[in-house]
């Protein structure tokens, strides 16, 4: 009796665990369905915003918004701050984290402290933008690119020294022995076993920045640079009144994290438990 009492008390938990989820997702999923119904249809229809489906699917909505809009350049905006800014992050924290896990003596774990405390502390904006002033970085791509690329240093730092924590000291050892270079080392044999990591840093950083509003709106100003964020910002201020226009746009901006994330769902479990192991 107390075993089929065990079996039957696992089961209820697992029921609730997964109703639970079920309701997460809900939470998710419901305002990205309301967005894909609402931007196929009419002005009219999108007085309110509502899950009924359109009476007349207006695709035509999406190629307003290329014809109204410079939703491609800013696109492009986005694309270059995002990816620069990411690969500068994943590989200088990667290479720090790296040599902090295999070197810990006093000095590279005040270093690694360091790092954590970029985690923690917030962005000053006001310092921030006084800085950027003084070195001529306002409004412009590079000065974005290297507040992202500090902002994630410290996670890729943390996520990666975890992770090597985990990996034998034989292993380099050996492959020294063997005439390899720290340099190959790192390349050829650390990298490919940090792949879960990295793509994991990868998509976490991709899906934060492509949809910052923040600091490309203190930090950007000519309407040349926007990104994606503020180029929704500024349409839903001119097209108020058109929801179903505004939904298009909005649509259209979450796509690339959308298919980001697909492609590497697989690995940001088994990249976030075997960081977050011994970080």
């Amino acid at each position: 009796m107390g075993g089929e009492d065990g079996m039957r008390q696992k089961k209820i938990r697992l029921y609730i665990f997964e109703t639970c989820l079920w309701l997460i997702s809900l939470v998710v999923l419901l305002p990205l369905l309301l967005i894909l119904v609402n931007a196929l249809k009419t002005p009219a229809e999108t007085n309110v915003l509502t899950l009924n489906l359109p009476q007349k699917w207006q695709f035509v909505n999406f190629i307003e918004v290329f014809r109204k809009t410079n939703i491609i350049h800013s696109f492009f905006n986005s694309l270059l701050v995002t990816v620069l800014s990411i690969g500068l992050s994943v590989f200088l924290g990667t290479i720090a984290g790296y040599v902090l896990s295999r070197n810990r003596d006093s000095f590279n774990n005040k270093i690694y402290a360091f790092f954590l405390a970029g985690m923690i502390v917030p962005v000053q904006i006001i310092a921030l933008v006084q800085v950027l002033q003084v070195v001529h970085m306002m409004d412009n791509y590079a000065g974005l690119i290297l507040v992202y690329t500090a902002m994630f240093i410290p996670q890729s730092v943390f996520m990666v020294y975890g992770f090597v924590s985990t990996i034998p000291k034989d292993m380099d050892e050996a492959a020294i022995m063997d005439g390899a270079s720290p340099w190959n080392l790192f390349i050829k044999i650390m990298m490919p076993l940090l792949k879960p990591i990295i793509v994991t840093l990868f998509i976490t950083q991709f899906v934060f920045v492509w949809n910052d509003f923040q600091m490309p709106l203190y930090l950007i100003k000519s309407s040349k640079n926007w990104t994606i964020v503020l180029g929704v910002y500024n349409f839903m201020g001119q097209y108020n009144s058109q929801w179903n226009m505004v939904c298009a746009y909005i649509l259209l901006c979450t796509l690339p994290v959308v298919i980001v994330y697909l492609m590497g769902q697989k690995y940001i479990i088994d990249g976030m438990v075997a960081g977050a192991v011994k970080g």
